[in-house]
């Protein structure tokens, strides 16, 4: 009887997995120099990038970005959202941490954008 291998399906499915997680660092990258662009445009003080593009190979294509900011005004919440969102291509997620029940875990985990200069 022959015997069955799995070989090719799991150099497709390590392939697979390699893509998404190049995908999710050239999003994060992407994201760093996009928040340095919003915070030429939009004040607020701190930002963090949370959610599965912080995480190593649960981010994908049909992923969204969570981002959590610190001092972002309500009447810019959907310019920021928008603004991210069109230079990305993807869904994002904005959270006002100011006030939120999350905050810490959001600080604790996330990962801090900090402006250059």
């Amino acid at each position: 009887m022959a015997r069955f291998t799995t070989e090719i399906i799991d150099s497709v499915l390590h392939r697979k997995k390699e893509e998404r997680e190049n995908y999710r660092i050239y999003t994060l990258h992407k994201l760093q120099s996009v928040l340095e662009e919003l915070s030429k445009i939009i004040l607020f003080k701190e930002a963090y990038i949370f959610g599965s593009v912080t995480k190593k190979y649960l981010f994908s294509e049909q992923s969204d970005v969570d981002i959590g900011f610190i001092g972002l005004d309500d009447k810019d919440f959907f310019k920021a959202m928008s603004f991210i969102s069109e230079r990305i291509g993807m869904d994002v997620d904005i959270v006002q941490l100011d006030h939120n029940r999350l905050k810490d875990i959001i600080q604790k985990e996330g990962i801090p954008w900090k402006k250059n200069g």
